[in-house]
């Protein structure tokens, strides 16, 4: 094969899998937090693959579309193929009190962008993995705690944000130095939310906090009440965002206005759960152990589903629902909420990701598993 014919040999391999892979780089899949994937999911999954990390897994994998990567504990991450084979691990480690050296503890969930691997520590630390070798490019070290994943501005730029402080940081990602950094507005357990220019998060303030991507100026806040308190991710399109409230509510706000669109009040439990949003839909879970859709446009209650469990945060792939119940993964219609699937998987599991026309999450006994259609199985992975 002569080195042209080999070079275009590659280069269609590589879109083919790029085609195939389709990335989930972020927890929600996105900057924005939508959780949505124009996936065509079967109404019955099966099992494709299973790898055992030997580590708790707590946060869902992301992908860039080829390869796939999970924090199973103790400073470690870990990078699989698509087909569920080891491509590297690492071992990240920070300085002890006492001088020695000690694993650092990744809480935020991962977030792949430009070729890096993105980690964020409690202790606050930031670190930039090349996504091919985990080989760190450069860290970060803030003084606060990250427990949000960071989240894309340009292909420059992510912003990450301090959970004790309600701090907003603008990285360079070329080389870890900070471009800007906002005023602390509050104690914030979420991931930011980026889309339409914006950036939003909330906060214990019962506040959604909207700040301008390109130079973190703050915008203005959208009070939502006395129990409005915020701690999940907040959904962006445009200039609508959705969020879940302390109160069990719903909310959807104009971002321009900062005003209550409509809000929802289906649930008296907290509702810390990330909203997933269609074109017409937006589906979210409550701590109340039901999964709600309602109208995007009005917050007209569709369709609800009782769990009996406690669902995480609910994904929609196509006309689909994905939703983690305690240790089962449910697949429910979008346009009625029946439940199409049900399988456990171990104790708990992570919300999913979706990578193509295939399911990943990943599980506290160490496991991250695939699912999708029986025709596809690959050898297991380790």
């Amino acid at each position: 094969m002569t080195l042209k014919c080999f070079m275009l040999h590659l280069l269609f391999g590589l879109c083919i899998g790029s085609a195939q892979g389709a990335d989930w780089p972020t927890y929600h899949g996105g900057a924005d937090l939508r959780g949505f994937s124009a996936a065509d999911l079967p109404e019955s999954l099966q099992r494709l693959w299973i790898y055992n990390t030997n580590g708790r897994i707590d946060n869902p994998p992301v992908s860039d579309g080829v390869r796939i990567f999970a924090t199973p504990g103790k400073g470690r991450v870990v990078a699989l193929s698509i087909d569920g084979k080891s491509l590297w691990e690492k071992t990240f480690l920070r300085a002890g009190a006492s001088g020695g050296e000690m694993p650092l503890r990744f809480d935020a969930p991962l977030l792949c962008h430009a070729g890096l691997v993105f980690s964020g520590s409690s202790r606050g630390t930031l670190l930039a993995l090349d996504a091919a070798t985990g080989e760190e490019r450069w860290r970060l070290d803030t003084g606060g705690t990250l427990l949000g994943s960071p989240s894309v501005i340009d292909e420059q730029h992510i912003v990450i944000l301090d959970q004790g402080e309600g701090i907003l940081r603008c990285i360079d990602i070329r080389n870890g130095r900070e471009v800007w950094a906002t005023e602390g507005v509050a104690r914030c357990d979420s991931s930011p939310g980026v889309g339409g220019g914006s950036i939003v998060f909330g906060s214990c303030l019962a506040a959604l906090h909207v700040f301008n991507a390109a130079d973190g100026r703050h915008l203005r806040d959208v009070e939502v009440g006395e129990e409005g308190q915020i701690a999940g991710g907040a959904a962006v399109i445009g200039n609508r965002a959705w969020f879940g409230t302390r109160d069990g509510r719903l909310v959807c706000v104009n971002l321009e206005k900062g005003t209550v669109i409509w809000s929802s009040e289906e649930s008296d439990d907290q509702t810390f759960s990330t909203p997933a949003i269609a074109d017409k839909r937006v589906v979210y879970t409550s701590d109340n152990g039901w999964i709600y859709a309602v109208d995007r446009a009005i917050g007209r209650t569709l369709w609800s589903y009782d769990t009996g469990g406690l669902p995480g945060s609910a994904v929609i792939a196509g006309d689909k629902v994905l939703v983690p119940v305690d240790g089962s993964l449910l697949l429910l219609s979008l346009s009625d909420g029946k439940l199409l699937w049900k399988q456990s998987i171990s104790d708990e599991i992570t919300s999913a990701a979706v990578i193509g026309n295939r399911v990943v999450v990943g599980a506290d006994d160490g496991t991250i598993s695939l699912w999708g259609t029986a025709g596809d199985r690959k050898d297991e992975g380790k």
